[in-house]
Order: C-alpha cells, then sequence, then structure tokens
C-alpha cells in the first residue's frame, strides 16, 4: 500500500514543520504547490539532511539507490552504464533527498531568477558542500583534486550554471573551479546517457585529477556522460560528488531508504558520510 503523503512525513525524525506542512497539503492540495518550493526556507541544512544508506545488500554500488540484492548495479545504472560504454564511476551523495524536506526546496530555489531566495539558499547550498568536503574530501576522491567542474545545462558561451557560482561562494575556486563542460550533441533522457552529450575543454581538465558536481541525482545519466566526457578529454582521474540523492516517498523500494534513514541510529551527522559510515573505499 503506498502511503499517503501525511503518513511519510512522519517518518521524518525531529522535522515538526514539515510533518505540519505535509499535512496540510494532504488535507488540502492547492497547498502543495507553495509548500513543495518553501519548505524549511531558512536555517543550516545540515538540518534538512539525511543519510544516504551505503553500497551493499540491495544498495547499488555507483548511486547508493535501490537494487535487485543479487546485483550490484540497479536497473538505472546499468542503462546508464550501456549508454556511456564504460565502467561508471562510484557517486557520493551528500543527502538523501524527498520532497518534504528543505534540502529538496533549497536545490528547486537556488537555480531561480536572482533574488534574495536564490542567494539565500546559494549561501545555505555553500555552507553544506564546503564543510561537507572539509571533513570528507578523502572519502570523496581519495587521491585529491586538482579542480572543480559542474555538470553543464546550456552549451558554449552560455552564462554559467548556478552551482559554480555556490561552490565559488563555498571556497572551491581556490582549488580551480573550471567551466570545462557543455552541452554537445548527443541526447539525454531519463535513464538515457551519451558519451557525445557534453564537450570538454581539453586544456582545463588534461592530466587534472576532477571533482564533478551536480546538484541533484535521479537516474544519472547527465553525471555519468559528463564523466565520460571528462575522461574523453584524459582526465587523470574523475570523482563524482552529488548534493542531493532524490528517493520518490510513493516508491516502496525509496520508501524503505527514507525509513533506514529516519531510524535514530542513521540520523544524518556531518561527521559520517556514505563512505566513511562503513569504512568503504571507492
Amino acid at each position: 500500500m503506498v502511503l499517503g503523503w501525511h503518513e511519510a512525513a512522519t517518518d521524518l525524525p525531529g522535522r515538526d514543520g514539515v510533518r505540519l506542512l505535509a499535512e496540510a497539503t494532504f488535507e488540502r492540495p492547492r497547498l502543495r504547490p507553495w509548500v513543495d518550493s518553501s519548505v524549511d526556507p531558512v536555517g543550516a541544512l545540515s538540518r534538512a539532511c539525511l543519510a544516504v544508506k551505503p553500497p551493499g545488500p540491495g544498495i547499488c554500488r555507483v548511486c547508493c539507490g535501490p537494487s535487485d540484492e543479487a546485483r550490484d548495479l540497479c536497473t538505472s545504472c546499468t542503462k546508464v552504464e550501456r549508454g556511456v560504454d564504460r565502467p561508471l564511476h562510484p557517486v557520493t551523495p551528500i543527502s538523501l533527498t524527498t520532497r518534504a524536506t528543505g534540502l529538496y526546496a533549497a536545490l528547486k530555489q537556488y537555480k531561480g531568477r536572482p533574488n534574495h531566495l536564490a542567494f539565500r539558499q546559494r549561501n545555505r547550498l555553500a555552507e553544506l558542500i564546503g564543510s561537507f568536503l572539509e571533513a570528507h574530501r578523502t572519502c570523496v576522491a581519495p587521491d585529491g583534486y586538482d579542480t572543480a567542474v559542474v555538470v553543464p545545462s546550456l552549451g558554449l558561451g552560455a552564462a554559467s550554471h548556478p552551482l559554480g557560482s555556490t561552490l565559488r561562494m563555498a571556497g572551491l575556486e581556490g582549488r580551480g573551479l573550471a567551466d570545462a563542460l557543455f552541452v554537445g550533441p548527443g541526447r539525454l533522457d531519463r535513464n538515457v546517457a551519451d558519451r557525445c552529450a557534453y564537450v570538454c575543454r581539453r586544456e582545463l581538465v588534461e592530466g587534472r585529477r576532477v571533482l564533478l558536481v551536480d546538484d541533484t541525482y535521479t537516474t544519472g545519466a547527465h553525471l555519468h556522460s559528463a564523466a565520460a566526457a571528462l575522461e574523453e578529454a584524459d582526465a587523470r582521474s574523475v570523482h563524482l560528488l552529488v548534493v542531493g540523492r532524490h528517493q520518490r516517498s510513493e516508491w516502496a523500494p525509496g520508501r524503505a531508504l527514507i525509513r533506514w534513514a529516519a531510524l535514530r541510529e542513521n540520523v544524518w551527522t556531518p561527521n559520517v558520510c556514505v563512505r566513511c559510515r562503513r569504512g568503504l573505499a571507492l
């Protein structure tokens, strides 16, 4: 049985405001668009994070999403790997996200038109990303990284992705933040990846250790296609970091991960990431 919106929200520990707003949307559907974009608009995003379950039985070794216990790759990663025609790099997500969390709202709003709300959300995301990398840099990139690159949404010559300015606010510019990737001719869609989907400025990444950052991960088609472009440009190594690993609470496997994250012993903490939770090495 699929849980109602109000029932799913009760799985989130210590989120009284989220629970009450979610219950209101269940009773009054017209409120839902407002709530989806406005939950937890202020305060540290660390309070809105949910722990990501490490790879293992039933958890994909690449994306940390639900998978068949008999396989180490989920269905989405299997399809994406076929599209890029090369093994996929493991992804390190900072947090699980659902539509009932403040992190989900921040990841929606920071890309909006330049205004006080978008700027505030970029500040909050910059603080979260910067502090996470300070604590878990060796978990994300064991050999370190020379430059950071974001997954783009526009072609060559277009304005930089808002994530780029967010990473600059997080202090990553000092480590060589580069606009190295641009949208290419390949076709991208849900679960459809393409090694030609992005073009790369080789001179910015050749021989370098690259930290590739994206804001939200669902199927990974964009992120892994971008990683393939970096490898084609002879990057020395590529490490993948995403802010939110999104799960749908109406989907039973996703709901199971949300419930796992809600257990007291699994509550998100800035000192423990998905990689160091069980001593996993990339």
